[in-house]
């Protein structure tokens, strides 16, 4: 007979990152908080070091370029488990550059609080910079944006080929 085992309870009811694996549009990073769990069909992310890297991890992984690394580069489909997770590119962001995606990523996160329908539009647009500029992308920035903005979308048709149809 086959009997399930419990794996990583380690993890279990700690604070950290989750993401649903199912998606055909972009990476959504979510904060999980303390007393919750995971499992395959929401996975986790757990920062190594501290609360602060969590923030950053959630502001790189909501980013713009980190969409376009998984939906481009390692994973074209509609899933992301966590083995393609760990396949996006990753580099240790400089003191000054992690704090200010640190500092978008709290406002973001206190805005949302008190209105979930806010404009963080502002906000986000800085994370992606300070990502670009984190990963030296230069020349690629507005194609980056353009993938960004329509991954996931259905493209629907012009009224004169509908009329056709």
């Amino acid at each position: 007979s086959r009997k399930p085992r419990v794996q990583n309870r380690d993890y279990y009811f700690r604070p950290g990152l989750t993401y649903s694996v199912v998606s055909s549009g972009r990476l959504s990073v979510r904060l999980m908080p303390e007393g919750w769990i995971f499992s395959d069909k929401g996975s986790a992310i757990f920062a190594e070091e501290s609360a602060a890297d969590q923030r950053f991890l959630l502001g790189y992984l909501n980013s713009a370029l980190a969409t376009y690394f998984m939906k481009r580069i390692v994973n074209t489909t509609a899933t992301a488990h966590l083995g393609y997770v760990e396949k996006l590119p990753y580099r240790r962001p400089t003191p000054d550059l992690e704090s200010t995606v640190i500092e978008h990523v709290s406002q973001i996160v206190e805005t949302l609080k008190g209105h979930p329908e806010a404009d963080i539009q502002t906000l986000r647009d800085e994370i992606d910079e300070a990502i670009f500029d984190l990963f030296e992308i230069r020349s690629s920035r507005e194609e980056i944006r353009r993938f960004y903005r329509t991954v996931g979308l259905v493209e629907q048709p012009d009224d004169d080929q509908a009329a056709r149809e």
